[in-house]
């Protein structure tokens, strides 16, 4: 691995090669999960309280942000349409992306179901809508 791989950009969609909109991003709420540990079987000794841990092998990875609080309607319009653009089953919200592994410092591809979107609006005007932060969260398959 290259000392530093980093290309600028945190998630890029691989079916229009296109990066999200990173200006869209509140930086302070993305969060990453990557590589995942899950126990298939856990139990301790009865005697010795000794942990015996029976991990799985494949390891998913997690990640959500939230966008900038006070996004305009062309904005949420710019996101949907790069979900849409991207995701291979709109209905299940499946897409498969290019992302920034910060455990490994490297960018990995899988496929994600993203959950559903809460749109809270902070106020209208005659020929917009402003809208609080919306959380978009991955979840790999």
């Amino acid at each position: 691995m290259p000392a530093n791989a980093w290309r600028g950009y945190l998630l890029k969609g691989t079916t229009t090669n296109t990066q999200f909109p990173l200006r869209l991003i509140a930086w302070n709420t993305w969060e990453t999960s990557p590589n995942m540990r899950e126990d298939i079987k856990a139990y301790r000794d009865e005697n010795t309280r000794d942990l015996t841990r029976i991990p799985a092998t494949g390891k998913k990875s997690k990640f959500k942000f939230k966008t900038r609080k006070g996004i305009h309607l062309n904005d949420l319009i710019e996101i949907e349409g790069w979900f849409a653009a991207n995701e291979s089953d709109h209905d299940e919200r499946k897409i498969e992306v290019e992302y920034w592994d910060d455990e490994q410092h490297t960018y990995k591809t899988g496929t994600f179901y993203r959950s559903n979107p809460v749109y809270k609006i902070r106020r209208v005007t005659d020929l917009d809508i402003i809208y609080d932060e919306v959380e978009y969260v991955f979840v790999e398959y």
